[in-house]
């Protein structure tokens, strides 16, 4: 508790909430117990009937990441003399990764077909550019210049109240061409392009423009669906993945070539 007191007021709110479960559980288990009584075999075990849960191989590393940054904290910053108990276990091989779910073709066309609609756009622009959901609320018209849109920022959400972000990594800040389907939509205006009365769209607002843009069109996808229809896009223009890893702002090529290979087994 001490360890997440300390780490949580270093981090942003989205990486937060994506450790906070983690914790949480790292908190049921061990809680109770001295921390330099913790074995790697008490780990082990954790995470071996964590796994039997059918938890996924990146949740399960996050869970031993948590494990072992708590350690750390005890170890650098308490004093407690111990090693490491999460540095030699081992994370089973073949456990299964989340995999992508492409938007149907009945969604896709009716994307196409509704970005007249209210917040149509803003579904039309996933599908086109692959930005990501907080990219795009953050995006104003300045941004889009010469042909290419410039994505440097993001918005995330503390307590329903839009803020703005830098990327966590260089990768992120790209540019992504503006593509003959998407130009005519994109008229010389300036401020915010999906704002509510000016400023930035608070989350609630976001959730309902959404959901009553989906009820109107019948589309039942999300927005990081019509990202990966983006995805699609590249890799059947035979876009090379390190390409397509800029395009998308992965940090990691191996997330790109991961998207991809799950495309080509559902194009098989």
């Amino acid at each position: 508790e001490e360890w997440w007191e300390h780490h949580s007021t270093e981090l942003e709110y989205n990486s937060l909430k994506g450790l906070r479960p983690a914790y949480v559980r790292a908190v049921e288990a061990f809680g109770d117990m001295e921390i330099a009584e913790i074995t790697p075999s008490d780990l082990s075990k954790y995470i071996r009937d964590f796994v039997s849960k059918g938890y996924a191989d990146k949740t399960t590393r996050t869970q031993l990441g948590v494990f072992s940054m708590v350690f750390k904290y005890a170890i650098n910053f308490m004093g407690i003399d111990m090693t490491n108990p999460a540095r030699d276990v081992v994370i089973p091989r073949g456990l299964p990764k989340k995999k992508v779910t492409l938007p149907s073709d009945e969604d896709i066309q009716k994307v196409k077909e509704s970005v007249n609609e209210e917040f149509g756009l803003f579904a039309y622009m996933l599908m086109y550019t692959g930005m990501r959901r907080g990219e795009l609320l953050a995006l104003r018209w300045e941004d889009i210049k010469d042909g290419f849109i410039n994505i440097d920022k993001s918005i995330y959400y503390d307590n329903n109240v839009p803020k703005v972000k830098r990327p966590k990594t260089e990768r992120s800040i790209r540019k992504v061409p503006v593509l003959d389907k998407l130009s005519p939509y994109l008229t010389g205006k300036k401020g915010i392009v999906f704002n509510y009365r000016g400023k930035y769209m608070p989350q609630h607002i976001f959730d309902r423009k959404w959901s009553l843009y989906c009820k109107e069109t019948g589309i039942k996808c999300t927005p990081h669906q019509l990202r990966h229809c983006f995805a699609t896009m590249l890799y059947e223009g035979y876009i090379s993945p390190k390409d397509a890893q800029y395009l998308l702002g992965h940090s990691q090529l191996s997330t790109t070539m991961d998207i991809y290979t799950d495309i080509r087994l559902q194009r098989e």
